[in-house]
């Protein structure tokens, strides 16, 4: 038997060493009314090897089918009028409301897709009214804002050791007042928002109003300016990377994302001119077929773009059957300085949905 040589062992404590500082892999995780008795949550590996071009038109016709059984089910009447299920992700864990107008302080339900654990986590605020809008900030920070400014008032939720302020982590608060009434001056939610990476900034935009921002330790807000942030919804941490905003319903800008200059949590320390954002397509959005998109960071500079796509020929999916357009891209920049989506992969899976009410939701998680 051949001897082991000193080098042999200090490799492979190297390689162990490395294998423990290496990140644990983000998968992409889908949630879908397609249970006759409420949700399913579905765990996919869309950063492994396989995919093809997005931009092949005959995608569709290698449509795989989602893994069976889901990793989590939520049971829940999903055609009781005014009863809805909101869905959040933040760090490893996937939060669930069981939202309806004659229920409202429910518990809220909390999947951890680290440990396969459910916990029962905080009633729902009973002050919230009108289908509240879930927002997660950052791997800390939970909202629950009232899509009405006349309801009940937002809600702020932190989640994990040392994320608030006084100690009330997975507790709701409302102490710091609402989004709306302390700084955006009433009438309407928030467009976008974005997590800053000191961990406890979190900015807010509002089109026609400014940018915003709100210190979740001290509770104190800031305006920016006039300007707002260039996404549609949240924008991922890894240099401010989010949907690219249009204005109206436009299919065709619904395959773009930008990439956004972080800006400096106090407003003292910038000029107050707006940040320096570019766009790139990551797909050609399909004006007849593309319904909506989902963007997901997967870690390592990947993103995945999700796109939910009616059926070839179909002029509605009111059958319930529908396709879901998995792409995975890495932002670069050309030679130009122009921004660029690179390493494109795409995958296709036929899924079926229930109710055009619900929001389906994409986590990279």
């Amino acid at each position: 038997m051949p001897k082991r040589h000193r080098s042999d062992d200090a490799g492979d404590r190297r390689s162990r060493s490395s294998c423990r500082r290496c990140p644990p892999q983000r998968h992409l995780y889908v949630v879908l009314d397609d249970w006759s008795r409420g949700y399913s949550i579905y765990k996919l590996d869309v950063d492994g090897s396989g995919g093809g071009d997005p931009d092949d038109a005959d995608l569709y016709l290698r449509a795989e089918r989602l893994p069976e059984p889901p990793v989590f089910r939520l049971e829940m009447p999903v055609k009781v009028r005014g009863r809805f299920a909101l869905f959040a992700a933040v760090g490893t864990r996937i939060f669930a409301m069981d939202y309806s107008d004659e229920n409202r302080d429910a518990p809220v339900l909390v999947y951890d897709t680290a440990t396969g654990a459910l916990a029962v986590g905080p009633a729902t605020p009973a002050e919230l009214q009108y289908l509240p809008k879930l927002v997660a900030a950052g791997d800390r920070w939970l909202y629950a804002l009232d899509r009405k400014a006349s309801g009940g008032g937002d809600h702020l939720m932190a989640d994990g050791a040392g994320a608030a302020r006084d100690g009330r982590a997975g507790c709701w608060r409302r102490d710091w007042g609402s989004i709306r009434d302390a700084a955006l001056g009433g009438g309407r939610a928030p467009d976008c928002h974005a997590a800053h990476p000191d961990g406890r900034t979190v900015f807010f935009s509002v089109h026609g109003r400014g940018t915003f921002s709100l210190d979740n330790r001290t509770e104190e807000w800031a305006r920016h300016g006039e300007w707002t942030l260039p996404f549609r919804g949240q924008a991922e941490l890894d240099a401010w990377v989010g949907l690219r905003w249009v204005d109206g319903d436009d299919a065709a800008g619904q395959g773009l994302v930008c990439s956004c200059d972080v800006v400096p949590p106090d407003p003292d320390d910038g000029d107050g001119r707006e940040p320096a954002w570019k766009v790139a397509e990551v797909v050609e959005a399909d004006g007849e077929r593309t319904v909506a998109v989902k963007l997901a960071r997967m870690g390592g500079g990947v993103f995945c773009l999700v796109e939910r796509r009616r059926r070839r020929g179909a002029h509605d999916d009111g059958d319930g059957r529908c396709l879901l357009y998995a792409t995975t891209f890495r932002l670069r920049y050309g030679k130009d300085g122009e921004l660029r989506a690179a390493e494109r992969r795409a995958r296709c899976y036929a899924v079926h949905k229930r109710s055009h009410k619900f929001e389906w939701q994409a986590f990279g998680i």
